[in-house]
């Protein structure tokens, strides 16, 4: 039972990520924006950094517990300070003179980044969960 609700979940976030690039392609259609694969690329990254999130949210072995809380703590240390670090000089343009809100592709990035993110997240740890009982 819990591994048919497994790929239940794995195959219902496949099919959120193909319904965000379809709203993704109507949406630079409709922008006349180019920058389409730009924006599957954010999406992919989303996906691929809620997968890893959801798969280090859910160790099945005492000895994955001991390994996923320093690779946590290890991730956690580089992203507050490297990339944060870097990162801030790249976003800086973003939020001058309102370009964030005149121009809607920004924001619709950001989303498509979020609901990737939560969906392949979410999908990770009801696989790796379902797996494990």
């Amino acid at each position: 039972m819990n591994q048919a609700r497994s790929f239940a979940s794995l195959f219902i976030g496949f099919i959120v990520f193909g319904v965000v690039l379809w709203i993704a392609r109507t949406v630079h259609q409709e922008l006349n924006d180019v920058g389409f694969a730009q924006t599957v690329l954010i999406g992919t990254g989303g996906w691929a950094t809620g997968w890893l999130v959801g798969f280090l949210l859910s160790p099945s072995t005492s000895q994955e517990i001991k390994k996923f809380s320093q690779a946590a703590s290890t991730i956690s240390a580089f992203i507050g300070g490297f990339v944060l670090a870097k990162l801030e000089p790249s976003l800086t343009p973003l939020f001058e003179n309102g370009r964030l809100i005149n121009e809607p592709i920004y924001g619709i990035r950001l989303l498509i980044f979020m609901i990737c993110f939560a969906i392949a997240a979410i999908n990770m740890y009801v696989y790796r969960e379902g797996r494990r009982y």
